[in-house]
């Protein structure tokens, strides 16, 4: 966490803006962390659309690597602790990959227990936009190239004896080039040598996906003249967060005016947050809103209902 940004309004109080580091529950919560973990990328002998072969073997090594290592590193393991293996479907685009005998084939020639297998990987074709402006005098222009990704992510777990997650994964990468006319080969060579680049890229932020992750996010604190005001900010500097609510808790009590009180209530819900009492943070803004319509009352109640809902959430993931 840290705190930034100071503003002033006139006859109002002093504003701080504070990031801080947010937990949020993994978006495809997976059991990885028995270990004996394998990464399959699945290979076809037909073709695909437009003659594009499914699968192709140096883009979906790059993908596993890329899943592998962001893995690995969230799971405090060597790359080497989780393997990569191709393995044949024959003629049909995932026909093996929802059977389970093929699953246990799988496990049992590797000893993988927990199985994340890659499927159906295909990109389409490099769409170039130019903005037509001419932006040095050697005659360059800014190109956008787009190109479209999509997968296909199994997970499963042999311990639970069941698919854990299914999901299709799809992004579109753009390039930004400054170019001539006539460096439309260059440019293709260009884009065409980083695409396995982009394949690990893609493959880390699909292991992120998997994981719990922090999260930078802004919160507000209100302060006005005055030793305790200025003390409670201290301690919120550094993450006293109980020091700082005993102040502010001594000001709804000392404030000669609702206005004061408000403002105090409102700094006690962001440390009850911070300390992770919801409920009573939400109790704090209900208080605040009752002497004065402060406008961030509204977006931070929202806000907190947020964080409860994904508390709840992360419960599940653990217990899961």
């Amino acid at each position: 966490m840290a705190l930034f940004l100071a503003g002033t309004v006139a006859c109002g109080p002093v504003i701080q803006l504070m990031d801080v580091d947010v937990k949020l529950p993994a978006e495809h919560s997976l059991p990885f962390d028995s270990g004996n973990i394998g990464i399959f990328n699945a290979l076809y002998d037909t073709a695909g659309v437009a003659g594009r072969g499914w699968n192709d073997s140096l883009l979906i090594n790059k993908v596993a690597e890329g899943f592998r290592d962001r893995l690995a590193e969230e799971l405090s393991l060597d790359r080497e602790d989780i393997p990569i293996y191709n393995h044949f479907c024959g003629q049909t685009a995932g026909g093996t990959l929802d059977d389970k005998a093929y699953i246990y084939s799988l496990s049992d020639q590797t000893g993988a227990r927990s199985l994340v297998l890659i499927d159906s990987l295909r990109h389409g074709d490099f769409e170039r936009v130019t903005t037509g402006a001419t932006l040095t005098t050697d005659g360059y222009k800014l190109v956008y190239i787009s190109n479209t990704w999509q997968m296909v992510f199994r997970f499963f777990d042999m311990d639970q004896d069941r698919f854990t997650a299914r999901f299709a994964f799809s992004d579109t990468l753009v390039w930004n080039v400054y170019a001539r006319d006539r460096d439309s080969l260059l440019i293709d060579t260009k884009v065409r040598s980083s695409l396995s680049e982009a394949a690990s890229f893609m493959g880390a932020a699909v292991a992120k996906l998997t994981r719990a992750q922090w999260e930078t996010q802004e919160r507000v604190l209100f302060s006005f003249k005055g030793g305790k005001w200025y003390k409670a900010l201290d301690h919120a500097y550094v993450f006293e967060w109980e020091e700082a609510q005993a102040l502010w808790l001594a000001l709804t009590k000392e404030a000669k005016n609702g206005r004061k009180v408000a403002y105090a209530a409102y700094n006690l819900a962001v440390a009850s947050e911070m300390l992770g009492r919801m409920d009573l943070a939400k109790e704090w803004l209900e208080l605040s809103a009752k002497y004065m319509d402060i406008p961030e009352v509204s977006h931070y109640a929202q806000m907190l209902e947020e964080r409860k809902q994904q508390q709840r959430v992360m419960v599940l993931q653990m217990e899961d």
